[in-house]
């Protein structure tokens, strides 16, 4: 008699630990930025993911730790690349003052890069950015505030040499105007349809990183207006 084979079914199929919590950051940041933090529970994100509430308890901890995770994810190779181009240019000037433009660009273009790098997560968390900056969280506010306080103190310390006569507290407000034309152009850099009427040709990285140097430049320069108002 011959025997019959006995076939096992193969295990089911699961995802190596690092894949399986990439792909619940990648959710997870999706669905903030369609919904906002609050309105998105953890049962959203493993249902998006594909994934379990243990895989989640495992790599994170609690959903604050997956936000925490998701802008450090972000931020935290963003402000390093930042501040290795500032110690460069203040390597190569020696004891004299970075020239403005060159800060400006150390600045910017990290984030430009990263933006046109074509990957669908930068575009989504600039989403996800943005939204947290007009649905104001005290988490999330100390969060993103941890992310860029010493990048900011660096870089004021650099346009306050290359910048001598300017308040501290007029640099505040230019720094702020500056991040938030830097953040709305690189929003606008994808969608054509924001574009004004007959306005088909599409920045590229390098036309986008002078355009926004040459404007903070010439912000940074300006005569201060608020002595003018008084």
């Amino acid at each position: 008699m011959k025997r019959a084979l006995i076939r096992f079914a193969p295990p089911p199929h699961r995802l190596p630990p690092a894949e399986t919590r990439e792909r619940v950051l990648d959710a997870a940041e999706r669905l903030f930025a369609e919904r906002g933090i609050e309105a998105v529970s953890i049962r959203d994100i493993t249902r998006a993911a594909g994934a379990n509430l243990a895989a989640i308890n495992y790599h994170f901890g609690s959903k604050q730790e997956l936000v925490t995770e998701i802008f450090s994810r972000r931020l935290t190779p963003l402000n390093q690349q930042r501040l290795a181009l500032l110690n460069a240019a203040e390597q190569k000037a020696q004891d004299k003052p970075v020239r403005l433009e060159v800060i400006l660009e150390a600045l910017i273009r990290p984030a430009a890069e990263q933006s046109f790098a074509g990957t669908c997560g930068s575009k989504t968390f600039m989403q996800l950015f943005g939204r947290c900056l007009s649905e104001p969280d005290a988490a999330v506010e100390r969060l993103i505030h941890s992310h860029f306080e010493k990048v900011i103190q660096r870089f004021n310390a650099a346009i306050l040499r290359a910048l001598p006569g300017l308040p501290e507290q007029e640099l505040f407000w230019r720094i702020s105007f500056i991040g938030g034309a830097l953040h709305h152009a690189l929003l606008i850099s994808g969608k054509p349809s924001l574009m004004p009427l007959g306005m088909h040709k599409r920045l590229n990285t390098e036309e986008l990183v002078h355009r926004l140097i040459a404007f903070a430049a010439a912000g940074l320069r300006a005569r201060q207006a608020i002595d003018a108002a008084n």
